[in-house]
């Protein structure tokens, strides 16, 4: 079995990520080949990595692609060198020693996995993993609740891609990350994928994996152009339909005035600045909707 762990690294020494990350797949249960696309780090990451670990693939890129194309760079490689798998695993991110293991002995080949995602030093359940438990299908809470055990693997909704494990079979339905996205809410789109498709996602509560970051990680990239995500989001939603984009749209609008939004979201005429941005891109938009709903290799 093929598995390729795909992790993109920027600036990746600090608090020893790359080191952590790298080090938790060679002591998976599972043997993996990594990939390691870098995004133009600046801090010695390009130096560190390739004479750290010889044995990884290397793929260094001139310039800074974003979370979700240099994933697609590391898939297009998985996918040319006859993959089964490919695992989605962040630079600040670490995989248990038996998570690998676990999640295929219940994969059934077409689904989505994730393990449990757990905080830096594995004491608590990673803060924004919280909400995606609250999607979780209610049998998962009645066997922790009453029979105070877990089951192997449930159906859940929105995961953090942190840490996906992906079929091959998944890619060929439903394809890469869309380009629009640069950093932030790609995994969203992601999902809203995978639910047109019907792909299941499905969490494996005896997997873990520890993720080494305090809410969205980097706050100040997560508060950047933070209203022309949730604005694109809703765009390229291919579960919706005009009229209920519309109905989305001012409800965004309105928090934004209700200033329930990012600080830098509110200040006067950001709004308009943002739907100006999301006309002047309406045909990638468009081509973006168009292209998902056929699903097949789109982006890749």
């Amino acid at each position: 079995m093929n598995i390729f762990a795909i992790i993109v690294t920027y600036n990746a020494m600090h608090r020893d990520w790359i080191s952590r990350c790298m080090d938790s797949l060679g002591r998976s249960s599972v043997p993996v080949v990594p990939v390691i696309v870098d995004n133009g780090s600046t801090d010695g990451t390009r130096d560190y990595v390739p004479a750290q670990y010889p044995d990884a693939v290397w793929l260094p890129q001139d310039k800074n692609l974003g979370f979700g194309q240099a994933n697609n760079v590391g898939i297009r490689y998985a996918l040319q060198h006859e993959a089964d798998f490919v695992l989605l695993l962040n630079q600040d991110a670490a995989l248990a020693p038996d998570a690998l293991e676990k999640m295929l002995a219940v994969s059934d080949g077409e689904s989505l996995l994730s393990p449990l995602h757990l905080n830096g030093d594995g004491s608590r359940i990673d803060e924004m993993f919280r909400i995606s438990l609250r999607e979780a299908r209610n049998t998962m809470w009645d066997d922790l609740l009453i029979r105070s055990t877990l089951g192997k693997v449930y159906e859940t909704g929105e995961i953090c891609a942190a840490c996906w494990l992906m079929p091959v079979a998944l890619i060929r339905k439903v394809g890469g990350f869309n380009p629009l996205f640069f950093h932030y809410s790609e995994d969203n789109n992601y999902y809203h994928r995978l639910v047109y498709h019907r792909v299941k996602t499905l969490l494996v509560p005896q997997a873990q994996m520890y993720h080494d970051r305090l809410l969205h990680g980097n706050m100040a990239a997560f508060n950047r152009k933070h209203l022309r995500r949730k604005l694109l989001l809703e765009a390229t939603n291919i579960n919706q339909g005009v009229g209920k984009r519309c109905v989305r749209w001012l409800r965004i609008l309105f928090l934004c005035y209700k200033k329930e939004l990012p600080r830098h979201a509110y200040i006067p005429g950001s709004w308009l600045w943002e739907m100006g941005w999301l006309l002047f891109h309406i045909s990638g938009i468009m081509t973006s909707r168009k292209e998902e709903k056929k699903g097949g290799l789109v982006w890749l």
